[in-house]
């Protein structure tokens, strides 16, 4: 859809420049903005040129949702609607998939993280393999972007894409919403019709029914069923739930819940808790090769004050400096254990033997861990 900018590309601070090879479009260079501004055109694009050839072009995609109450809980407030829906929110990496046109028209499909154009496929964090095995699973993802009006927002997750709550599956997808091309909103996965996994609907609530009451013992729900092992930094259950919030005839607004030991590790204390720098320092990875403190940093100013940034900058230089150094110890093993030529499956002494003489024995264990996740995926 060609037109102007729907954000502003004047303040550098809340934009992206950006001009990259698209990886399932290798024929094509694409340069435009990626909005980084919290709110409903949070991640949105707008494409200036493919090819070097003029067709601006905006990319609609996922809003940045936000808690109904301000930190202390001493203000509250729900917006106008006739019923709220309320869905799994899951803990992973967002997607978008989308269609651009080049000057010609020609329409083509691909995807993206919340802040890059395309799916990166940096060395520390290839999230194209990791969608390409989705795509694979669930090839009518491709069919509906293609025929939709809509783009398709999923979430990654898994053991194999973890950020803070332990899954049973391995790898998976789900379809969280779609995304109008036009700018008129966002659609619950309720209505969407197609193979395609998606996040299930928990319950249907009358609007006159939703208070702060209501909420808090949601949260409560969702805390009890909460399994926590603080020692070892292990979560399982719902990380939350999104709420809509529909008028009829007019718009849907999302809003998230989480439980009280999730918010916990997001907010409490002066400064930013380690759970929080670590989430934000892994997502970092998604829209940043290798990211630098800078880069961590402006991802924190989203949420959290420049008060709580400053008391927590050492912490935030040791977490990404110890996320940078296991993502870089990951990629340098998978590497030698590619050139030994032993698979692990059938002769795990000879392997586990020729890593102790390259690394010291109290990485002995993280070396299998890394290896068994590559070899068995």
């Amino acid at each position: 859809m060609k037109c102007s900018s729907p954000f502003d590309l004047t303040n550098k601070k809340q934009i992206i420049e950006f001009e990259e090879k698209d990886p399932y479009n290798p024929q094509n260079v694409v340069k435009g903005y990626v909005n980084r501004r919290q709110g409903i055109l949070y991640g949105t694009l707008y494409i200036t040129h493919v090819n070097e050839k003029k067709c601006p072009q905006v990319i609609y995609a996922t809003p940045k949702m936000h808690y109904p109450f301000n930190r202390d809980k001493e203000k509250w407030e729900f917006p106008d609607a006739d019923w709220v829906l309320l869905f799994e929110k899951l803990d992973g990496t967002n997607i978008l998939s989308y269609n651009y046109e080049d000057s010609d028209g020609k329409i083509y499909l691909t995807y993206k993280t919340r802040l890059r154009p395309f799916l990166g496929e940096g060395k520390f964090g290839n999230f194209k393999a990791l969608w390409d095995e989705m795509l694979e699973k669930y090839p009518e993802i491709k069919k509906h972007t293609y025929n939709a009006s809509h783009n398709l927002s999923f979430e990654l997750y898994g053991k194999r894409n973890k950020i803070l709550v332990d899954y049973d599956a391995s790898l998976e997808a789900k379809l969280l919403f779609s995304v109008s091309k036009y700018g008129d909103g966002i659609v619950p996965p309720e209505y969407f019709v197609g193979n395609i996994p998606k996040v299930k609907l928990l319950k249907k609530i009358k609007m006159e029914d939703v208070s702060p009451e209501v909420y808090e013992k949601h949260q409560q729900e969702m805390e009890d069923e909460l399994f926590v092992d603080e020692e070892n930094h292990i979560i399982r259950g719902k990380e939350g739930t999104v709420w809509y919030f529909v008028l009829q005839g007019e718009r849907i607004l999302q809003m998230k819940c989480k439980p009280p030991t999730i918010l916990k590790y997001h907010w409490r204390g002066d400064a930013i808790s380690f759970e929080s720098i670590l989430t934000t320092c892994i997502n970092a990875f998604e829209n940043f090769d290798e990211p630098k403190m800078q880069d961590v940093i402006e991802l924190l100013e989203e949420e959290f004050d420049e008060g709580m940034i400053e008391k927590s900058k050492i912490r935030i230089k040791k977490i990404l400096d110890k996320v940078t150094f296991d993502k870089k110890l990951q990629y340098e093993v998978v590497e030698k254990y590619k050139k030994l030529g032993i698979d692990i499956n059938v002769d795990k002494g000879d392997v586990m033997r020729f890593f102790a003489k390259e690394y010291p024995k109290d990485q002995a264990k993280r070396i299998f861990t890394l290896l068994n996740a590559y070899v068995n995926k």
